[in-house]
């Protein structure tokens, strides 16, 4: 979806930079918006009170809202979709393999 949309509004993002985690992936705020889903998706909660901050100082506290808005939708796609047992299509569930691997991700088992 993020290497969709990105080529929509014109701000195409680079996928091996949000891999190696360098730089801003070529989006706005980029590496404020990498290191504020990385402090969600974890587990401690200074780690991600700051990157909070940081969003907000560099941006706005309506951006980082935004932001956070777009981490709890995907949160609760991925438990529906748990939660329901929904497969994939074989081609979808390749392309997915495809870009977790990509961007250096482990699979949960």
């Amino acid at each position: 979806m993020l290497s969709w949309s990105s080529q929509q509004d014109g701000t195409p993002a680079d996928l091996d930079a949000l891999a190696s985690g360098d730089g801003d992936a070529g989006l706005p705020h980029g590496a404020l918006l990498m290191a504020f889903a990385e402090a969600a998706a974890g587990v401690d909660d200074a780690a991600l009170a700051e990157a909070r901050e940081a969003l907000v100082d560099a941006t706005s506290e309506a951006f980082m809202i935004d932001a956070a808005a777009v981490v709890a939708n995907f949160e609760m796609m991925t438990r529906v979709a748990d939660g329901t047992g929904a497969l994939h299509a074989a081609e979808r569930e390749a392309n997915a393999t495809a870009l977790a691997t990509r961007l250096g991700m482990v699979e949960r088992p």
